[in-house]
């Protein structure tokens, strides 16, 4: 659906500036608008970014880069509110000792916090000793993916290869309860990268072309929100409403010139049918000039 969102208004705005906009460059992640909507929060319509979580992390954070951007899409999920705080802290330079010597060059990224499905992993491997299959074992088992044994077997196997390498059992602790914040869900690196690839491209024609943007937003089904959440933000965001209109509106919403307009999809009780048949007359006969008509 976001995909959609950003090829909708992408053609939007090609048809109302004759721009093509390019939606697999780069250009979204460094203009100062989209940098500036992450970093206060203002990502309502934005793939992934728009929850009140996501724009309270991204507000409190001020994240506007993409590697900020990756950390904070996959540091928010159940489970991990101890672990934001502790990140927020550290990210905005609270001095830090990593949860354990050894790990402190494979956490040195994520600010001693683990963040990816990777770190489970490789802190299993480097803390330890779980061999690369046993530590992705492991992964598998927290995200209840084709576990090869139960969790049980592998907190036995992790104690006693930290006890083998001399991990004292305060460390051990600390750090298999940061293993276990994973269970149930958490994303792969790979993934969240993805996921900010599109919601900079969400946020660019957002801050650019908003009129736009929220158009294909309501016109594809919304987000997070109820549709006239997003009626209000374009009013917030300056963009004027303009109500369906027999001679005006098409099928979807449209935008153009800073205006949205309402599109017949939501008009409550006309049928698609009926709109087929109103567009085909209007298109043949020019403007309705009368209600009868």
């Amino acid at each position: 659906r976001s995909l959609a969102v950003i090829r909708d208004a992408i053609a939007m705005v090609h048809t109302n500036t004759g721009v093509q906009l390019d939606y697999t460059s780069s250009q979204a992640g460094d203009d100062p608008a989209t940098r500036r909507a992450f970093r206060t929060g203002e990502t309502l319509g934005v793939f992934y970014t728009e929850s009140p979580a996501s724009r309270i992390l991204n507000l409190k954070s001020r994240a506007d880069t993409f590697d900020l951007l990756v950390l904070n899409t996959s540091i928010i999920r159940p489970a991990s509110n101890r672990f934001i705080r502790v990140y927020l802290e550290r990210l905005h330079g609270k001095p830090y000792e990593p949860l354990h010597p050894s790990l402190g060059e494979t956490l040195a990224d994520t600010f001693g916090v683990m963040v990816y499905q990777e770190d489970v992993v490789n802190v299993a491997h480097a803390f330890a000793g779980f061999t690369w299959a046993s530590a992705d074992g492991l992964r598998k088992a927290l995200s209840k993916k084709r576990p090869g044994k139960l969790l049980v077997a592998y907190l036995d196997e992790f104690v006693a290869g930290a006890k083998a390498r001399n991990r004292d059992d305060v460390s051990i602790e600390r750090v298999w309860h940061m293993i276990i914040s994973f269970a149930g869900y958490s994303f792969c690196k790979g993934h969240s990268c993805s996921y900010i690839q599109v919601a900079q491209q969400s946020a660019y024609l957002r801050a650019n072309h908003p009129a736009e943007f929220i158009a294909a937003v309501l016109s594809n089904g919304g987000g997070f929100y109820h549709p006239f959440a997003y009626v209000a933000e374009a009013r917030r965001m300056n963009v004027t409403i303009l109500p369906p209109d027999v001679n005006e509106s098409e099928w979807r919403c449209t935008g153009c010139n800073g205006a949205m307009r309402i599109g017949f999809q939501f008009v409550k009780g006309l049928s698609s049918a009926a709109v087929t048949r109103l567009l085909a007359a209007r298109e043949q006969g020019g403007p309705f000039r009368d209600i009868a008509e």
